[in-house]
Formats: structure tokens, sequence, C-alpha cells
């Protein structure tokens, strides 16, 4: 039986070496980059996809296609250059007795040049052995073949090995032995039964626990919240994912724009290793503003001014003010992170609002106080208490309005970015019960779900498919009893695009919504990048309103239709969409538009 040591490669980059003689320059190539010779390269005889990618990725043919050589002679070298790193690259993969060949027809113009691949037997691994140098590591903490992602029987790929030699190491880093490092690997191939065995030396060095966290020189955050974020237990068996743990937590608090953690160089007497943490402090403080306007409520600004560390424990202070043709109001909110718990965030916010739509006039004071905390993966929920004292004028004459609720929400995201989504899905989930008084007592509760989903159907994501839905429901007054504020309204540029706002549900004889108990809108966008700076955006919007706790669609769904254009900025994409009524009622316009930053939804 035939063996032969062999050195592990991974996967080979697509550009190295000129395609020329060892040591020459090919000047003749670089100066006929538009006057040489004109080739198509192809790769023959590969079936898998994947490993016709890599090949492709290898090739010099295909990466220097631009770089039209000067003669002849300068093709063939690339070519034969290309045989020594496809055989390379397959050999990366398992293929040990891939036989390569290359032809081309110089009569034509472009020169058809087609690399002849036989990939032969993968090769398989048929052992994985592990040896410890000098003082091997608790059994318990050895990593198994599973652990490192080995199985026997597998392709003998280059990079699956090598990927299974740092994850032997992180596997011991992680267990007890912050040290431990790679002594050399050595794979045999056995070209006689078409398979490889590997043997992977390790020196696991001495097993340690945590010693004492240090903290370097801080400039504005207090020492005792980074200890509390850190959650450090000294005396703890030494486990590499808690520094990359309290990595992600410091920088996760927004404060630092750079968190270094450097280990001792060695372990102390005690058999502990001292960790030290240096932070860098980010801004801390943002002001900013923003304009937007629609044909049906006008122009709108806001301003805002947030501070992230007010008492230097990541607390975030944030003042907004608007003001609108229909609004002006003032808001300030408090978070305040690892309140009483690690993992939770009291929040409180307080304002003031004054509101003139065509549904009702309302002067507003309101706070809201409550718990943030994670429910389960991917998801957060808030619970808390909520008052509010309203001036309100509607159809039904004027009235003042006590309320107190208890609002609870769930929400969960996946989305790869909050202003501008390719993929992932939002869902925003709220009940609130109320009791309070008006002109008679009010006891009912008010749920509502949102949710959208993001889904790219190109590689290059340059076609986003984005649909909406929006479902609310009042429990336990009639529509009439229920506070203006509190009802259910749609339409305008939140809502459904193409009616005015709140002119979607009942209106009464002088067309002024009067709100519902339910609520029910659907939105569905295909959202194309036409540019790198701009895109289109057709649209179409749907909407319904019910005096019932259910959408019961006697008066059917309003639908509209539009068409947006984006703009996009470092930021997000600037919009303005422009929208219809497809089935309207007799006084509905005939179109509205609207101008604001971040997708509709």
């Amino acid at each position: 039986m035939l063996c032969l040591i062999v050195l592990l490669v991974a996967r080979v980059p697509a550009f190295a070496a000129d395609d020329g003689a060892p040591g020459e320059k090919d000047a003749a190539d670089a100066a006929a980059q538009d006057s040489g010779l004109k080739y198509e390269p192809t790769i023959a005889g590969v079936a898998n996809s994947d490993l016709y990618d890599l090949l492709k990725s290898s090739s010099q043919l295909f990466s220097l296609i631009d770089r039209q050589p000067a003669t002849i002679a300068s093709l063939e070298r690339r070519a034969q250059s290309d045989l020594a790193r496809l055989g390379e690259a397959l050999r990366s993969e398992g293929y040990y007795d891939a036989s390569l060949s290359y032809h081309m027809e110089r009569n034509k113009t472009p020169i058809p040049v087609r690399i002849d691949v036989v990939p032969g037997p993968r090769y398989t691994l048929r052992g994985f052995a592990i040896a410890y140098e000098k003082s091997p590591p608790e059994a318990a903490a050895q990593p198994s073949l599973g652990d490192i992602g080995i199985k026997l029987g597998m392709p003998a790929r280059a990079p699956d090995v090598r990927a299974a030699e740092r994850k032997t190491v992180a596997v011991l880093q992680d267990r007890g032995y912050p040290f431990a490092k790679s002594a050399g690997l050595k794979a045999t191939v056995d070209h006689t039964t078409h398979a490889m065995t590997v043997n992977l030396a390790v020196d696991a060095g001495p097993r340690a626990t945590f010693g004492p966290l240090r903290i370097g020189a801080l400039k504005s955050v207090k020492e005792d919240y980074i200890r509390r974020i850190a959650d450090w237990h000294e005396g703890a068996v030494f486990d590499e994912r808690k520094l990359d743990s309290v990595r992600a937590a410091l920088n996760g608090t927004g404060l630092f724009s750079s968190v270094t953690i450097t280990k001792a160089a060695q372990l102390d007497k005690d058999g502990r290793l001292p960790v030290t943490v240096d932070v860098i402090d980010g801004p801390h403080r943002s002001i900013g503003a923003g304009l937007r306007y629609s044909t049906d409520i006008g122009f709108g600004a806001d301003v805002f001014w947030e501070n992230r560390n007010f008492f230097h424990r990541n607390e975030t202070l944030g003042v907004t003010v608007t003001g609108a043709q229909i609004e002006q109001s003032g808001k300030i909110s408090f978070r305040k992170p690892a309140f009483l718990q690690l993992n939770q965030a009291l929040l409180a916010n307080a304002g003031v609002s004054n509101q003139n739509t065509d549904a009702y006039d309302q002067q507003n004071v309101a706070g809201t106080v409550s718990l943030e905390r994670p429910l389960f993966e991917k998801w957060k929920g808030t619970a808390g208490v909520t008052a509010s004292y309203d001036f309100l004028k509607d159809s039904e004459g004027q009235q003042q309005v006590q309320l107190f609720g208890l609002p609870l929400t769930a929400t969960r995201a996946t989305v790869d970015n909050p202003l501008n989504p390719t993929r992932g899905a939002l869902i925003d989930l709220a009940a609130t019960p109320y009791i309070g008084s008006s002109s008679q007592a009010l006891r009912f509760l008010r749920m509502t779900g949102n949710g959208s989903t993001y889904y790219a159907i190109d590689k290059e994501k340059r076609y986003i498919l984005a649909g909406r839905m929006k479902l609310g429901s009042i429990l336990g007054e009639s529509a009439a009893s229920l506070p203006a504020d509190k009802r259910f309204y749609a339409g305008g540029g939140g809502s459904v695009r193409g009616y005015a706002y709140q002119k979607v549900g009942p209106l009464d004889e002088n067309r002024s919504p009067l709100g519902g108990k339910s609520l029910l809108e659907l939105s569905t966008e295909l959202r194309i990048r036409v540019t790198e700076k701009i895109g289109l955006v057709p649209f179409i919007d749907g909407g319904a309103v019910s005096a019932q706790p259910y959408p019961d669609f006697r008066d059917g769904m309003q639908w509209a239709g539009g068409l947006g254009l984006r703009y996009f900025t470092g930021f997000g994409p600037l919009r303005l969409d422009v929208a219809t009524p497809i089935n309207p009622r007799p006084g509905d316009g005939v179109i509205e538009f609207y101008v604001s930053f971040g997708q509709a939804f």
C-alpha cells in the first residue's frame, strides 16, 4: 500500500502572481489591455456547481479576462498557470487524482480556451486522531470529533480539516485551558484506498480559573456599571466564550467606540488568569431633525436631543418636539438598563400634545412607566402603567377624559436594517386594559397586532418583496362611548396611502371620521433598486374600519395603489410616494403624495 504525506491547502485565492514566467513581468500584457488577444474561457468536466464556482474563482483565465494577453505565448502561459492553480484547488476539496488539460482554437476570434477537468474519485476522511503534548487536559475537557465538526467518512476537504484544528483549540479554551494551541497537523493520503488520515498534536497548557477583572482608565462611565454589565465571576473555570460575551455586552451599550479585552500572559500563583478591560468612549449625545410633507396633513417637523449616558451608567434621556399643521407636541423619554436585574430595563416617558384633526381636537397630558425584558429567543416584552388626562372635542361634543391603563407589549425583530430592510420580519403585539371616566365610567381593552415581512427575490437584493398587516380590536365599550383618540382610524401616509388622513372607515354627514372598534390594514410593495442611489416602489394598500370589535366588511375594504421613488442615502432612503384610490367613494380625493425619510414600513 502506497502512502504519501501531503500539506493541506486552503482555498486558492483568485489572484496570485503574474501568469508569466517566475520573476518576469510581462509588460506586453499590460500595454495590450485594449488591443490584445480576445479569448473566451470555459471549464469542462465539472458537474458539481460548488466545485465549478471554486475552480472559476481560482482561474486567472477568468479573473484576468479584462487584461488581454498580447501574444499567443502569453495566453498559453496563463492557461498553463491555471492547470497548477486548479489542481491545487481540487486537492483542497479532496480530489487527489484529478487530471487537467487545456485546449485552445487559435484560428478563431475570440479564441476559445477550454480547461478540461477529470476530477477523479473524491477522497474521504478515514481517521482523525488528537494527541496531547506534555500534560493532557481533563477527560471532560477533551473535545470529541463531533465537537470539532468531524465525521469519519466525510469528504477529505482541507478547509474542514483546518477548521477542525481551530475548533479543537477553541473547545479547550472554552473548557478551562486559555493557552491551548496547535502543535502541528499532518495528513496522510492513501492513493490506494482514496482515503486520508489526520493526526493533530495539541499543547493544552495549564488549566485555569478566572482571576480578577481589571478596568482601565475611564472617562465618563462609572466603573460599577461596567462590572455589572460584565457579570464577572472570579474563580469560575476559564471560558473564552465569557470574554466574547463581555465584549459583546459592552459594545451593545453603544457607549464605546472601542472595547479591548486582554488576558494576562501567565497564571497567578493560585492558577487564576487576570483579565483587563480597556474602553474608549464614543459620542454620547445626539441632536437631529426631520421633515415630512403630505397633501392630506401638510408639513411636519421633528427636533430631538438625546444623551445616552445621562447619569454615567448608560441611562438614555431624550427630548422630542414635534411641530405640524395637525399636531404640536413635546415628549421626554428615559431608559435605564440593568434595572434591578441585568437583563431588565426601566422605561419612562411623559408628554403633552395638541392635535387638530378632522376626527377630533385634543389637548393631552400623559405618562407611562414600564419594565422591559427578554421573553424568549428574539422576543422582548414590556409591562407597565400609564395615565392620561385629555380635553377632547368631536362631533358628539366636548368631554374631559381620565384614563389609567396597564400596557403590555411583545415584539420580535429579525430584519437586517431597520430603515431599509431586505430580509427578515417585524412583529409588534400590544394589549392595554383601560379604566377611567368621562361623562361615564369607562372599561375597555384595546389590542393591536402589526407584522411585516421582507423577501429578497434575487441574490443582489435589488428586488425586495415587502408585505404588512395590521389588526386592531377594542372590547368592552360601544364605539360611541369610547374616547375619540382611542378609536381606530385608517388612511394616510402610514396607513392606506391614497386616502386622506383618517378617512378610511365610517364618516358622518360632514365627512368627518367617526373611527371604530376594529381595524384591518394590508400593504404590499415591490422595492426595485434601479441604481445604487435610485429605487422605484409600486405598491397596493387596503384598509377597513368597523364599529364592531372585529372587521365585518359591511362597507367593504378601501383599496389604493401607487408608485414610490426612493433616493438612498448613507442613513436610509428618502421617500416620495404618490397614490390614488382604486375604489373611491364620493368625496375621496384623486391623488395624494407623501414625502418622508425611511421606507413606508
